[in-house]
């Protein structure tokens, strides 16, 4: 039973990471092919806040996955948050979110830095997760343009939740377990939605609007 424990342990520290980077990457090439309509900038813009705060957790809770899964997957959302802002005409709001949130970060890992005061760096890793896709989730709920929102994204989006809240159940780190309650459900409505518009979208334009990419 443990050896099958400590299995599933490893195999989801490589799979969650990938996961996540998968995620980023496919949003990315779905904004290339048809712009960004209906794409949250604020949820890329906390995407890549939350990426930057859970790879300093990792260095100081000492969870690897969470080092080396999130330096390629701030890359990523790096390019996401850049194609959107260019897309939507938003490039100087974009940048200048991007330094006021990497000062938050900062912020945050310097006063989380010492053993008394680790438990800030856990709740603003924690509540930053929780809250990631409530303004795509906030878009999406309403009628409006979808194209640019990229349905495998959301469909990775809910399987790398579902690793992460595994993950951190088998570890015993709570913080790494507990956004993915919010996270997961809040994926699920999304790709809902998103599959719904091009199923829409599909009995409009027939072939040319592909319905899963």
């Amino acid at each position: 039973m443990f050896i099958a424990t400590a299995s599933i342990t490893t195999a989801l520290a490589v799979i969650a990471p990938i996961l996540t980077i998968i995620q980023s990457g496919a949003q990315a090439m779905r904004i290339r092919s048809t712009g960004a309509d209906g794409v949250s900038l604020a949820t890329w813009m906390l995407t890549i806040f939350v990426t930057q705060t859970w790879l300093c957790y990792g260095f100081v809770f000492h969870v690897p996955a969470e080092i080396w899964a999130n330096v390629p997957a701030l890359v990523v959302a790096i390019v996401v948050a850049l194609l959107a802002a260019q897309s939507q005409a938003k490039l100087a709001v974009g940048v200048a979110a991007y330094f006021g949130l990497s000062a938050l970060t900062f912020v945050a890992v310097w006063s989380g830095s010492t053993v008394a005061h680790h438990w800030t760096l856990s709740l603003t890793a924690v509540f930053s997760s929780v809250v990631i896709y409530l303004p795509q989730l906030a878009l999406v709920v309403r009628p409006r343009n979808l194209t640019g929102v990229s349905a495998v994204s959301w469909f990775v989006a809910c399987l790398t939740a579902f690793s992460w809240l595994v993950y951190g159940l088998l570890i015993h780190q709570i913080a790494v377990a507990l956004p993915s309650f919010v996270m997961l459900p809040a994926a699920v409505v999304i790709l809902i939605q998103v599959l719904r518009h091009r199923l829409v979208n599909d009995s409009v334009h027939g072939a040319t609007a592909p319905t899963f990419e």
